[in-house]
């Protein structure tokens, strides 16, 4: 910001009074510029697209990881980690059903040969 650009009014938008440039906040109504320049900050958290495989490939492998970490993505307020959360949790019963029905295939199989 220049010199001459500092010395310069504005308008607080809130009230539409006068105050100087590199007023923080307004001396007349309170109004807080500081928030605006914290507002405009993209604050979500994201996952990239390698960690996400890796998380469900852990989560179908070894369903105890799967549930930790679902449990904890889910929790998330971010979309984005919600759904990541929500697919690991899904990945983790998936893959215990698909043991239970092989085990229970094996062992009907055993008794049948008997």
């Amino acid at each position: 910001m220049s010199e001459a650009q500092a010395q310069q009014p504005r308008n607080c938008v809130s009230c539409g009074r006068s105050i100087s440039w590199d007023a923080n906040v307004c001396p007349y109504c309170g109004h807080d510029f500081r928030a605006q320049a914290y507002a405009s900050q993209p604050r979500g958290e994201t996952i990239s697209s390698g960690v996400k495989i890796l998380f469900y490939l852990l989560s179908f492998f070894i369903p105890i990881v799967g549930f930790i970490i679902g449990a904890i993505y889910y929790s998330k307020p971010e979309p984005e980690l919600k759904e990541t959360g929500k697919m690991c949790l899904i990945l983790a019963v998936l893959s215990i059903v698909i043991a239970v029905v092989c085990w229970g295939g094996i062992i009907g199989l055993g008794f049948l040969a008997t």
